[in-house]
């Protein structure tokens, strides 16, 4: 099962003077299982093309399949998409209302009409997910919590609705360093159990220790769909675009440019640091054979 778009057009304020193109003519399958990075420069349309994956957004042209089934104007087919479909917005913690942890967790629950049990299981296990223990939060004021912990009730609250798919948009941003290793530990985490992932974010360094998969948009359209390393080789389009590589991938860069012998594809520290001591020792070995 997988998610599909085809030749989707979306035009905001058609017909007026305002009128703007946001997406053209979006061509797109994420398959189950995958995890995949979405960059682009502030309005190029990543917050757009994934609100039309759970139906906040209908196309202006073109059709949104998710496991065969068509993104519509239907209530019922919606119901049942954004059940599948969890999106998480930028700062979801500002939509926390509820006077406890576990009525935020169980409003969507609720809404699904489910039973009691059911309710108090799925919270359970969404605080599970993100690292809470139940007992502890859940008669909490979400309001009393530090800024991690409310992003993560906010997380569980959508986890809460049991999704096959799951969107982030932005998921770490405002956080402190310890905040944001958190939330991108659990997200990599709820990958490994079988989660298909799609992480829109502006931290390079993120999507390269995270996803396989990256697409590229820019001006409404996606530029690049490809394997993540391969999309990191573009550096100076990416600049043309406004978009930088992550901070190791620099540092490689810079090496090289310095008569390292080092590779430039890397993207984490741990690739950084066997590629540097391999260069360092390969360095002091041609160094001693000629002493």
């Amino acid at each position: 099962m997988s998610i599909i778009l085809e030749a989707v057009d979306y035009i905001y304020q058609l017909g007026s003077v305002h009128e703007t193109n946001a997406l053209k003519g979006i061509n797109l399958v994420i398959k189950e299982g995958e995890f995949v990075g979405l960059i682009g420069h502030t309005g190029s349309g990543k917050s757009t093309l994934v609100q039309h994956i759970n139906g906040l957004i209908k196309p202006t042209k073109g059709k949104v399949i998710v496991d065969d089934q068509e993104v519509s104007a239907k209530r019922g087919k919606l119901k049942e998409i954004r059940q599948k479909v969890g999106l998480v917005f930028q700062y979801p913690e500002h939509q926390l209302f509820e006077e406890t942890v576990f009525e935020d967790i169980a409003f969507g629950p609720k809404n699904l009409g489910l039973a009691a049990t059911e309710i108090e299981k799925r919270v359970k296990k969404a605080l599970q997910m993100v690292h809470l223990d139940y007992e502890k939060y859940r008669t909490l004021s979400p309001f009393t919590l530090s800024g991690g912990e409310k992003r993560r009730v906010a997380i569980a609250g959508v986890l809460a609705m049991d999704p096959k798919y799951l969107i982030l948009d932005e998921p770490t941003a405002g956080l402190d360093p310890r905040g944001r290793d958190e939330i991108l530990a659990q997200i990599a985490e709820l990958h490994q159990q079988g989660m298909t992932v799609i992480l829109v974010s502006h931290s390079m360094d993120d999507v390269a220790r995270l996803t396989k998969r990256l697409l590229v948009m820019h001006q409404g359209e996606i530029i690049y769909d490809q394997e993540t390393r391969q999309v990191f080789s573009y550096y100076e389009k990416l600049q043309e675009m406004g978009l930088d590589i992550p901070t190791v991938t620099k540092l490689m860069h810079s090496l090289k440019g310095q008569g390292w012998s080092v590779r430039q594809d890397v993207l984490t520290v741990e690739e950084a640091k066997r590629e540097i001591l391999q260069a360092v020792k390969q360095a002091v070995k041609e160094e001693q054979s000629h002493a």
